[in-house]
């Protein structure tokens, strides 16, 4: 795989390339489900192929194959050539990159247990072992049950002609667990989520109490709860929703590609202050062991801590060589592709706000009639318009400072912007445990979010009237 990716990059130099990188990719991957007590799917998949990209006059090329023949690496070359020479008449925003760093370096990470040294009969065990022991907690009450685990590897080795050449391996592995409980009236959903950047070590660490049985005692509890109240409340975010916040809302803004594209609420606004001072938001792929984590990106830029915003100002976006060079900054190791035919584009890595000084407690008192936001399910951001949508599993509200009530069905919706400026307390607590996979423009790629408690002073709850 070196050999051919060296020998590629020599043949773009020759061939009048200002700059070319080769990637070629080996991944496999295995996924089982069980439902309803009966082991459901089992699927298996693996590809391997080579990407080519090259930047030549104003223009980049890009042609892949899922070949590791010489002949169609040249044959990609050939084609990303063609393809940039003939883009040359259309383009009126010329390519650039900033300056590489070359590195020669290798980073092979050994899970505990590899993906394929657990037999799949041990893992649908185990998967089966969690429904059960999910369904029985919930009794009667649960009318569906579905429970999921994938892992793989990803062998992947990059080379570009300012003589960079990494060489990488790493599995990630992921379960989650649904449950679904009906009382004859309505069915109410829980659900639990682990990943890791390791191996079927996740199923031998993950017990049913912290998986399976306390999905269905979400589902029990939301049987219970009554509609949020809708309106406009002074609300408390779980570290699950913060994290929410932080990637679908902030985040997605802060890719700098969205802001060169004039799709982004953050362009021109590097230096302002857009949140409270107790905000500080950062994208840092070098956690150990987190799932968003990497050592080198998609275009062997070194993985780093980025800060986004810092005690409520902002400072920098996310970048990749060539969003660098468009905004004359440094590359941050944000560029990500998701297979051997996808072109690396900015990604974020795992996202999360800064740690506070508040005890949730000291939040709780601050409440007189609020909500507290629970199990971070998903969220929507409009980008352009700095709108943002999500929905929390659980909630709670919050009377004269102290837990009250259970509720369900619970959305907010508000400006990004506003949401930020509008913290009024940070707490002194932290959780990242989000895992999942993010997608744009058709790509996905591993990620993570998360934070402390925050208390948001004023933000619209979706919910009932009268409730």
């Amino acid at each position: 795989m070196e050999d051919l990716a060296r020998y590629i990059c020599d043949l773009a130099k020759r061939r009048g390339a200002a700059f070319a990188d080769v990637r070629i990719l080996h991944r496999q991957s295995e996924s089982i489900l069980v439902q309803d007590g009966k082991a459901d799917k089992l699927s298996t998949y693996t590809d391997r192929g080579i990407g080519v990209r090259v930047l030549i006059g104003r223009c980049w090329g890009f042609a892949s194959a899922d070949s590791l023949l010489r002949r169609r690496g040249e044959r990609c070359l050939s084609d990303a050539l063609a393809l940039a020479k003939a883009s040359e008449p259309f383009v009126s925003d010329p390519a650039m990159m900033a300056a590489v760093t070359p590195v020669q370096a290798e980073d092979i990470r050994q899970p505990e247990i590899p993906p394929n040294a657990m037999p799949v009969k041990e893992k649908t065990a185990r998967l089966l072992e969690y429904e059960r022991t999910g369904r029985k907690a919930g009794g009667d009450a649960i009318v569906n049950s579905v429970v999921s685990y994938s892992d793989g590897q990803r062998e992947e080795v990059l080379a570009n002609t300012a003589g960079t050449l990494v060489r990488t391996a790493v599995s990630r592995a992921v379960a989650t667990c649904l449950l679904v409980a009906s009382n004859g009236h309505i069915l109410q959903r829980g659900t639990e989520y682990r990943g890791i950047a390791g191996g079927a070590e996740l199923l031998r660490r993950t017990t049913p109490e912290e998986f399976s049985i306390r999905a269905a005692e979400k589902a029990l509890a939301l049987l219970k709860a009554r509609a949020a109240p809708a309106g406009r409340f002074t609300v408390i975010f779980h570290p699950s929703i913060t994290g929410l916040l932080v990637h679908e809302a902030l985040g997605h803004n802060a890719e700098a590609d969205a802001v060169w594209a004039g799709q982004s609420i953050l362009e021109g606004r590097l230096g302002e202050e857009l949140a409270a001072k107790s905000v500080s938001i950062y994208d840092d792929s070098t956690i150990p062991g987190a799932f968003g984590s990497y050592a080198y990106d998609s275009e062997g830029t070194p993985s780093a801590r980025r800060t986004i915003i810092e005690n409520g100002k902002l400072v920098s976006f996310l970048h990749s060589l060539e969003t660098a060079a468009k905004f004359k900054a440094a590359p941050t190791g944000s560029a990500r592709a998701d297979s051997y035919d996808s072109r690396p584009i900015v990604r974020m890595s795992n996202t999360f706000m800064g740690r506070g000084t508040v005890p949730l407690a000291d939040m709780m008192r601050g409440v007189e009639r609020g909500i507290y936001l629970q199990d971070g399910h998903w969220g929507y951001v409009f980008v352009q318009k700095g709108q943002f949508i999500c929905h929390a599993g659980q909630a709670r509200m919050i009377e004269k400072g102290e837990l009250g009530e259970p509720l369900r069905d619970v959305s907010i919706s508000s400006m990004t912007l506003d949401t930020l400026k509008h913290i009024d307390a940070v707490g002194d607590d932290f959780e990242m445990k989000m895992p999942g996979m993010c997608g744009k423009e058709g790509q996905s790629a591993p990620t993570d979010c998360g934070g402390p408690h925050v208390r948001v002073g004023d933000i619209v709850v979706g919910g009932h009237h009268g409730a």
